[in-house]
């Protein structure tokens, strides 16, 4: 079973292969700047994103975001050199998506508040999650 989704104005769409129902939340400054508060995504490394409005921003040293010039919407972030992939989740319905994780959850402002999720990573645990993996990948590639 797939999902289907698309950006606002509906220039870009995101087919699921299958369909995800765990919603993940970011709290890092970052997110926040990008959306005006939490980012809510879907981690579905094999999305199908397509769409001539589609464009692709390099945010960080490491990672790129992508959003429809026409609307504005977010579609996605991923890191360059990996392939993991979020897609936002406001591009789908919310018939049965839940809550499962927060990430930087030590960065969340007090201006807002959510039920916990089962899982919650601080900024550190981010970093030693992901710090191995990047620096392999960059190794890995010379």
């Amino acid at each position: 079973m797939t999902m289907r989704g698309s950006c606002l104005c509906g220039s870009v769409t995101v087919r699921l292969p299958e369909t995800e129902k765990s919603v993940n939340v970011c709290h890092c400054a970052m997110c926040r700047n990008w959306c005006s508060g939490p980012w809510m995504a879907l981690q579905v490394p094999d999305a199908q994103i397509s769409g001539d409005t589609l464009k692709v921003y390099k945010s960080s040293g490491f990672a790129e975001r992508g959003f429809c010039t026409s609307c504005g919407s977010n579609i996605f972030h991923r890191p360059q050199l990996g392939p993991e992939l979020a897609v936002s989740a406001g591009l789908f319905g919310e018939e049965g998506l839940e809550l499962a994780s927060e990430i930087f959850a030590d960065r969340k402002p007090d201006f807002y508040d959510m039920t916990p999720a089962p899982i919650r990573k601080s900024s550190i645990r981010m970093a030693l999650e992901w710090l191995p993996k990047l620096a392999w990948r960059l190794i890995s590639r010379k």
